[in-house]
């Protein structure tokens, strides 16, 4: 079965998918929770990075089923060869700030530091994000239905 990793910025709709799929009875993990990060430190300033190892180790069991896991972290592109996909999520900077200004699942974004931190992100990380993927999707222009339905046939259901 094909394993599919689903990045993009904050507020670009990473956890809505996840969660659509998790409804639908598919294994989606949303690497925001779980023991699926730890914070590091190699220049100075702490940051949160995927447990790359023990991502790899999941990964390298058989699938039974498609597995799909969505983050987005400075270290990703290191298990990026353990995925038969890798998705961004976009959307405009305007709707991502008003995203994370309402939502509830996730306090990110919502202080003043936060949002510039944001903006910088989104100048600065996006472009990054968008050299190693094999599709994105603007969360503006389809719907996470349609997402999730879209990610299910790259997984071959």
């Amino acid at each position: 079965m094909k394993s599919i990793y689903i990045t993009g910025m904050s507020g670009t709709g990473k956890s809505s998918v996840i969660k659509n799929l998790q409804n639908k009875g598919f294994t989606a993990i949303d690497t925001d929770y779980g023991g699926w990060t730890e914070i590091s430190s190699p220049e100075g300033a702490p940051e949160w990075i995927l447990k790359t190892d023990h991502l790899k180790q999941l990964l390298a069991r058989p699938l039974a089923s498609p597995i799909f896991i969505s983050g987005c972290y400075s270290n990703q592109t290191y298990v990026y060869p353990f995925f038969d996909h890798v998705v961004l999520l976009s959307a405009s900077l305007e709707t991502i700030l008003r995203r994370v200004t309402v939502r509830i699942s996730n306090p990110y974004g919502k202080t003043v530091h936060e949002r510039n931190e944001i903006r910088w992100n989104f100048e600065n990380i996006q472009p990054l994000l968008k050299k190693n993927i094999s599709a994105e999707f603007n969360t503006e222009m389809i719907t996470i239905e349609e997402i999730a339905t879209i990610l299910e046939i790259l997984a071959g259901k």
